[in-house]
């Protein structure tokens, strides 16, 4: 199926919503974060924000963006540093998608949730309250978001943050590392310490065809449309900024270490909000026992198995992403939008 990248931008589902700002969030020199949100007078009932995955960008999430506004829901986009609109890592090789560590992420991530979220999330009808927030988050969005959830769920008045959390197949393990022995896998993560700003192996700077390279196809989404969402946005030039290639090996051994941590004894269990994790059946990318085997530690989590769906749920196709889109409002309504003042809270 031959998909026109041009138009298909403009369809009304992949246009942002009315008065959509995008703005930075300022650390240093070197690292500026990209939000999103809308900047709307209407009257909200909750904020989700939404992290994506490696590699993600915030735009390539305005349909699920519009899906919220319609059910009257505010949401702010945040990318992850290192990719999207934030700032690359390398400066110079913009195309690598580096790290220098997933605490750091974790730090910066929190600032921009206590000042900006936060804020977002006053209630216009009574601004002594403030609406309930929940996370929404895909791969490696919602491996930080499970970690910022066991170790920063509290604002700066020690107030919680987010009440609730949906995590579209959160990378949890990752099949190219896990598929080793714990011998051998020790020794290929040392020989890839010894060049940490290279390219992981078999990875390179994102070109047209990037995706279907050998061993790629397949893996990532069914749907031809959203498949094409990607491509379109990184050969349009006024979005090209927007392209990030394969992460480096600093990347792949940090991820593994912080994989490590969520591993760790009571760590996952100290998270007491409701989550719902969707788990793509035919999942090529994270892997799928750890998340099966991780869910079962939290104490209200719900896990939702999606047979044959492709890594990406929410760029799925309609028999995929359908089902989990229909369980992601019904979840909304039992565990964000409960109780008395419908989840709302007074400003200490």
């Amino acid at each position: 199926m031959k998909i026109d990248l041009a138009t298909l931008l403009l369809q009304r589902r992949f246009r942002p919503p009315a008065d959509w700002d995008w703005s930075y969030r300022t650390f240093d020199a070197t690292m500026k974060i990209r939000y999103g949100q809308a900047r709307s007078r209407k009257t909200y009932d909750a904020v989700a924000v939404i992290i994506g995955g490696l590699g993600d960008f915030g735009e390539q999430y305005y349909e699920l963006v519009n899906q919220l506004e319609d059910k009257n829901i505010k949401a702010i986009v945040i990318d992850l540093p290192g990719q999207g609109g934030s700032s690359r890592y390398i400066p110079d090789q913009p195309m690598k998608r580096h790290s220098q560590g997933f605490d750091l992420i974790l730090s910066q991530l929190h600032t921009v949730i206590d000042e900006i979220v936060l804020s977002s999330a006053i209630d216009a009808m009574d601004n002594h309250k403030r609406l309930p927030c929940f996370l929404v988050a895909h791969s490696m969005g919602g491996h930080i978001s499970l970690r910022y959830l066991a170790e920063y769920n509290t604002s700066s008045r020690g107030q919680y943050i987010f009440t609730a959390a949906i995590l579209s197949a959160p990378m949890l393990g990752i099949q190219a590392v896990n598929r080793f022995k714990p011998l051998l896998r020790h020794t290929l993560l040392k020989l890839l310490s010894l060049r940490l700003t290279a390219f992981v192996p078999g990875g390179s700077p994102w070109y047209d065809g990037y995706r279907e390279r050998t061993g790629f196809q397949g893996i990532f989404s069914s749907d031809p449309e959203r498949y094409a969402i990607q491509r379109a946005y990184f050969t349009d030039p006024d979005h090209q900024f927007l392209a990030t290639g394969s992460p480096t090996n600093k990347w792949l051994l940090d991820a593994y270490e912080s994989c490590q941590i969520l591993e760790r004894k009571d760590y996952l269990e100290k998270i007491d909000i409701p989550i719902l994790t969707g788990l793509a059946g035919s999942d090529r990318l994270v892997d799928n026992a750890a998340i099966i085997r991780n869910m079962k530690r939290l104490k209200r989590g719900e896990l939702m198995e999606i047979p044959d769906a492709q890594h990406e749920i929410f760029m799925e196709s309609d028999k995929f992403r359908g089902p989990f889109i229909e369980r992601f409002f019904t979840f909304i309504e039992e565990n964000v939008l409960n109780g008395s003042n419908k989840g709302k809270t007074y400003i200490q």
